[in-house]
């Protein structure tokens, strides 16, 4: 019914109620620089502290653990301070703990230990970071189908122009200063970045739909998990985004690939921006096919894309190596839009937060599984290729599972 009315409504007034985008979009580009470079400097940073990938690995599954326990927890503040004001605070909180990292080493204070802190109080506060930033769109485009298409998309796409930059720029940094210097640039950036997430219009600013007078009390993550039960469009749709996370093993299987592979941990760059490129592609087109049109048709496409990227170190090489991420990513990213817009069409505004922190929640659970099945590849001591091979069959598992999630969506006609 909702469909049918939004059809029906003249082009000049849907037209005029898209929300301005700048802070928002600015905002998740210049953060996504810094994470994106973050990504690619914390492994790098634990294999030189601890001396081994495998540590290394299993520190970046734990973390990636508190980080899915901020999502939870996350649900709460979101739908009682707002998803803006979390955002702010969040984002700004994520400069302050990665400050420990510079400050620590400037002094000739960097241990383990102290890396350790940051970086699991920045997993923590980035959970929150995570929830607010995919429940604000749902305000800001006020559940209006089209505009939650466009404003996903730009998303995405400021996402992954991140993920080219951030990674390029830290391999620029580090050719240049193998010190504290780019931890610093990161923690700083992340400041600039709270500060242009302060130029998002207020809520009472933004122009939004009459709130239902039977809609419940906006009660955090346990009222989205009950709605994530009680439908199952929004169960498969948070199963569907959890199997299609796989893009946070980019910062492992960079830094990973280049230094146990290539032998030149600043390649990992290069590999980190081909996920970042692909993930544009994946935007664009997207947005050129008219957004969503077959869920499971494009769940599939990101099956043949996590293919691409079990195979993609085979040869060895890295123009291979980037070829098959750049695919992955191309395929994974407009699969991930479609289920982010199946999923929000599902969910009521006054329970965004706790819908989106319990599918958050799902993804990064799926998250550290993946980050776990790596290290354990490289902890148990064997050699690179044999630790890649077993990522490798992990990941074309996961192929399968979309393969038939994509047959099940088709019964559901999502």
């Amino acid at each position: 019914m909702t469909a049918v009315l939004e059809a029906a409504r003249p082009a000049a007034a849907i037209n005029a109620r898209r929300a301005p985008l700048g802070g928002f979009l600015g905002g998740v580009l210049i953060s996504q620089i810094v994470n994106n470079a973050l990504h690619l400097a914390q492994p790098l940073l634990m294999s030189r502290l601890t001396g081994s990938l495998g540590w290394a690995a299993f520190f970046a599954s734990a973390e990636t653990g508190v980080h899915m326990g901020g999502t939870f927890l996350g649900g709460w503040p979101c739908d009682k301070l707002g998803p803006r004001r979390l955002l702010i605070l969040s984002t700004l909180l994520r400069g302050v703990s990665l400050s420990i990292i510079p400050v620590a080493w400037a002094l000739g204070l960097l241990t383990i230990p102290v890396a350790v802190i940051g970086y699991t109080l920045d997993a923590l506060v980035r959970g929150l970071v995570d929830t607010s930033v995919h429940t604000l769109p749902l305000e800001l485009a006020e559940r209006d189908r089209a505009e939650l298409d466009r404003l996903n998309a730009r998303y995405e796409l400021a996402f992954d122009i991140g993920g080219v930059i951030g990674p390029v720029g830290l391999a620029v940094l580090m050719t240049r200063s193998d010190s504290w210097l780019p931890h610093a640039v990161i923690a700083g950036g992340f400041v600039l970045s709270a500060l242009v997430f302060g130029l998002v219009p207020r809520a009472s600013s933004v122009r939004r739909a009459p709130k239902p007078a039977a809609a419940p009390e906006r009660g955090g993550t346990w009222e989205g998990l009950k709605l994530v039960l009680a439908d199952p469009a929004l169960r498969w749709s948070c199963l569907g985004l959890a199997l299609l996370n796989l893009y946070p093993l980019r910062k492992l299987m960079s830094a990973f690939f280049a230094k146990a592979i290539l032998m030149k941990p600043a390649y990992a760059g290069w590999v980190g921006a081909a996920f970042g490129l692909g993930g544009i592609m994946g935007s664009l087109i997207f947005s050129a096919r008219g957004g969503r049109t077959s869920g499971r048709r494009w769940i599939a496409a990101g099956a043949i894309g996590t293919l691409a990227l079990a195979t993609a170190w085979i040869p060895g090489s890295l123009s291979a190596m980037v070829c098959g991420v750049f695919v992955f990513a191309t395929l994974n990213a407009a699969a991930r839009l479609s289920m982010t817009g199946a999923l929000q069409d599902g969910t009521p505004l006054s329970a965004a937060g706790g819908v989106t922190a319990v599918a958050r929640g799902a993804s990064n659970a799926a998250s550290v599984a993946l980050k776990f099945l790596l290290a354990a590849a490289f902890a148990l001591g064997a050699a690179p290729r044999a630790a890649f091979a077993a990522v490798g069959a992990g990941l074309a598992v996961i192929a399968v599972v979309q393969l038939i999630l994509a047959s099940r969506l088709a019964r559901l006609r999502i």
